[in-house]
C-alpha cells in the first residue's frame, strides 16, 4: 500500500486506542467520585462539619467535646472547659476542672528520677520538691523560659499538661469511655472519628506569657495535637481582659480610655502588661516577685527564729542571694525533710494570713537536738504583719537592687523603692512612659493571679494608684478604674477568658 493508504487505518487506530483509555479514565473518575462522596458523608455524619461549606474558622465551633483551655503558670497549671454548643445555640458558661482530689489546680512540678522516663507530676511531685529523693524537679514553665532548647523542660511541659489535661477531660467526657493513652500519643485530635483510647476531639486553648515565648509553647505542645491548626494561642493578658469583660468587671470604653492595664501576680513572679483596645499585647514586662515571695519569707524567719537551726541560720540560710543574675528569695537549709515540711507548713500558714492577721504553726519531731539527741517541735505563733515585713525586706534589700542593676523595668523618675507599694508605683509609671500614657488612658487596671488574693499585695496597688492618680482612681463611685477581683476568680479569670477566647476563633 502507499503511505497515503495506510494512514487512515493508523488514524482510525489512534481514535479508537484514545476513545478505550477515555472511557475508563471516566469510569475511575465516577468510582473516586462515589468513593469521594461517601467518604464526605462519614465525616459530615460523625462530626457536624460540611468541609465544602464551612470555611476553616467555622470549623472551630464542631469539637464535639468543646474548648479546653489550658494555662501553665510559674507556680500551678489551671484547666477551663467550655461544652460545644447545641443546635439550638444555647450560651454555654466556661468552668474551672476540679480534679479527681477536689482540687482547682495541679502543682506546676515534675520531678524526675535518674532515668528521665521515671517521672511523678503535680501534687505527689510537690511533696518532692525540696526533698528530691534523688532526682531532681523541673519548673515546666520556667524552664522554658530560660532555654529554648532544653529537652527536659519540654518533656516536662508535656507531662504534666497530659497528665492533668487527660484526667480532666476523662471526667468531663465520660470517665472510662476513653481511658489514658501513653504519653507520646495525641491527646487533642481534629474530629471525632479519629479518636482513639485516651485522645478527645475538644479544641485546645494554650496559654502563654507573651509573644517571645510562643515558638517554646509550641514545640513543648507539638506532641499533644494530632496537627498544630486544631490548637489556638492566646496571651495570658488579652485571656485576663476577655474574661474580665464577660463578668462584666471593667469599666465601658472612653473615647480616650480603651486600653486595659493587667497586672499579674503569680506564684513566681509579677507581669504589668497593656492590652489595646482592639485585644493586642502593646507592651509588658516583669520581675520575680509573686505569691511564693511570701512563702519563702516566712520559711526564712522561721529557720532564723528556730533554735534548732540556728547553726545553719548564720551560714547562709536567709532569704535571698544575690550571686548570680537570677535572684531567687529561697532560704537554705541542709536538711532536707525538715525544709520540705516547713515549706508545707507555710504554705498552708500564708493561705491562713490571706483572711485572718495571725496564725498557729505546728511541726513535731521537726530536727533533732544535737546535744541531748532529742525531738525538737516548733510551735509557734506566726503574725501577718511579721511576714510582711520580711517581704519588705527582700524588696528593699535584694529585689530593688537587682531590678536597678539589670533591664530595668523601674521609672527614673522614682528613687529606688523599699517597699512593695513604691515598686508597683515605679514599674506601672515606667510602662505608661514608655507607651505615652497616663492612667487616665486607661479603660481600668486589671489586678489577677493567683497573689492578687493576698492583702499587702492589694494594700500595695492601691496605695500605688492612688499616687499615680489619686483617689477617686481607686475608690471613686463613677470613676474607680482600678479592679481587684475577689475569691478564686481572680486566679481564674485567666483561662476562663482563655476558653472564651477560644469560642470566638
Amino acid at each position: 500500500l502507499e503511505e497515503y493508504e495506510i494512514l487512515p487505518f493508523i488514524a482510525v487506530g489512534v481514535l479508537g486506542a484514545t476513545s478505550v483509555y477515555t472511557y475508563r479514565a471516566l469510569q475511575q473518575m465516577d468510582k473516586d467520585w462515589d468513593d469521594y462522596y461517601n467518604a464526605l458523608e462519614e465525616y459530615k455524619a460523625a462530626t457536624g462539619i460540611d468541609p465544602e461549606k464551612d470555611t476553616k474558622s467555622n470549623q472551630t465551633r464542631h469539637f464535639a467535646g468543646g474548648t479546653l483551655a489550658i494555662d501553665l503558670g510559674t507556680s500551678t497549671l489551671k484547666l477551663s472547659h467550655l461544652p460545644s454548643s447545641n443546635n439550638n445555640n444555647k450560651k454555654k458558661d466556661p468552668t474551672v476542672c476540679v480534679d479527681r482530689e477536689g482540687y482547682r489546680s495541679t502543682p506546676a512540678l515534675v520531678w524526675f528520677g535518674e532515668n528521665s522516663d521515671d517521672t511523678i507530676v503535680g501534687r505527689l511531685a510537690q511533696a518532692r520538691s525540696h526533698d528530691k529523693k534523688g532526682g531532681c524537679i523541673i519548673h515546666p514553665r520556667l524552664a522554658m523560659e530560660k532555654n529554648e532548647s532544653n529537652e527536659l523542660a519540654l518533656k516536662a511541659t508535656r507531662d504534666i499538661i497530659h497528665t492533668a489535661a487527660g484526667n480532666a477531660l476523662d471526667q468531663i467526657l465520660g470517665g472510662g469511655r476513653g481511658g489514658r493513652n501513653t504519653i507520646n500519643e495525641p491527646l487533642f485530635v481534629l474530629d471525632s472519628t479519629m479518636t482513639t483510647k485516651g485522645s478527645y476531639n475538644v479544641r485546645p486553648i494554650f496559654l502563654y506569657p507573651n509573644h517571645n515565648y510562643l515558638t517554646r509553647y509550641r514545640n513543648a505542645i507539638n506532641e499533644l495535637t494530632a496537627g498544630l491548626e486544631i490548637a489556638s494561642y492566646v496571651e495570658e493578658p488579652i485571656a485576663a481582659v476577655t474574661g474580665a469583660d464577660y463578668f462584666n468587671l471593667l469599666p465601658r470604653e472612653g473615647a480616650d480610655a480603651k486600653s486595659v492595664l493587667v497586672i499579674d501576680v503569680g506564684g513566681l513572679s509579677t507581669s504589668i502588661s497593656l492590652v489595646s483596645g482592639d485585644r493586642e499585647v502593646v507592651h509588658s514586662s516583669s520581675f520575680p516577685f509573686g505569691g511564693n515571695t511570701f512563702i519563702d519569707a516566712l520559711v526564712s524567719h522561721l529557720i532564723r527564729n528556730f533554735d534548732g537551726f540556728q547553726h545553719e541560720a548564720a551560714a547562709g540560710g536567709g532569704l535571698a542571694s544575690n550571686d548570680s543574675s537570677l535572684l531567687s528569695s529561697k532560704p537554705t537549709l541542709t536538711d532536707a525533710t525538715a525544709l520540705q515540711r516547713l515549706y508545707e507548713a507555710s504554705t498552708h500558714a500564708i493561705h491562713e494570713l490571706s483572711n485572718k492577721t495571725r496564725t498557729e504553726i505546728n511541726i513535731p519531731y521537726l530536727t533533732m537536738d544535737i546535744e541531748t539527741r532529742q525531738p525538737k517541735h516548733l510551735e509557734v505563733g506566726v503574725a501577718r504583719a511579721v511576714v510582711e515585713s520580711e517581704v519588705e525586706t527582700y524588696i528593699s534589700n535584694f529585689l530593688a537592687p537587682h531590678l536597678e542593676s539589670g533591664d530595668t523595668i523601674l521609672s527614673p523618675s522614682f528613687p529606688p523603692p523599699s517597699t512593695l507599694s513604691a515598686l508597683f508605683s515605679s514599674a506601672i509609671l515606667s510602662l505608661l512612659e514608655k507607651t505615652s500614657l497616663t492612667p487616665f488612658n486607661l479603660r481600668g487596671i486589671l489586678l489577677v493571679g493567683g497573689g492578687a488574693r493576698i492583702p499587702l499585695v492589694r494594700k500595695s496597688l492601691k496605695a500605688a494608684t492612688a499616687v499615680l492618680a489619686g483617689d477617686a482612681y481607686v475608690n471613686g463611685t463613677d470613676d474607680k478604674r482600678l479592679i481587684m477581683l475577689e475569691s478564686e476568680l481572680s486566679e481564674e479569670i485567666n483561662v476562663i477568658g482563655g476558653a472564651l477566647c477560644g469560642s470566638e476563633r
